[in-house]
């Protein structure tokens, strides 16, 4: 992922003493934004909008992946073992729904 262009019009500088642990966890969940740290910062101080873009592609990832197995579903009319078919794909599907809901979750506790 690229970095992030820096914001234009900051030119202004600010000093803010944390500790080491809140920097790391700081530069942790600017990462996983895809921010710099300074933007990352400033959007929380300033109450703006932070989205983390790993959980867009998971959340993306985990939706198409229901969809594929809901398909599967809709096949298996007519296959001689269609009862433990059923059980097996609804039993993925139960557990991409779960990981689902918990990424869903944490990305908005996370905001």
């Amino acid at each position: 992922m690229p970095r992030p262009k820096r914001a234009k019009g900051t030119t202004t500088r600010i000093q803010v003493r944390i500790t080491d642990e809140e920097k790391n966890t700081l530069l942790i969940q600017a990462d996983k934004a895809g921010l710099t740290l300074s933007e990352y910062v400033r959007r929380c101080s300033l109450n703006k909008r932070i989205q983390s873009h790993v959980s867009d592609k998971a959340i993306a990832r985990l939706s198409s992946l229901c969809g594929l197995q809901k398909h599967l579903l809709m096949q298996i009319k007519g296959h001689p073992y269609k009862a433990a078919l059923r059980n097996e794909l609804n039993s993925v599907l139960a557990g991409i729904t779960t990981t689902l809901r918990a990424v869903i979750k944490k990305e908005d506790e996370s905001e």
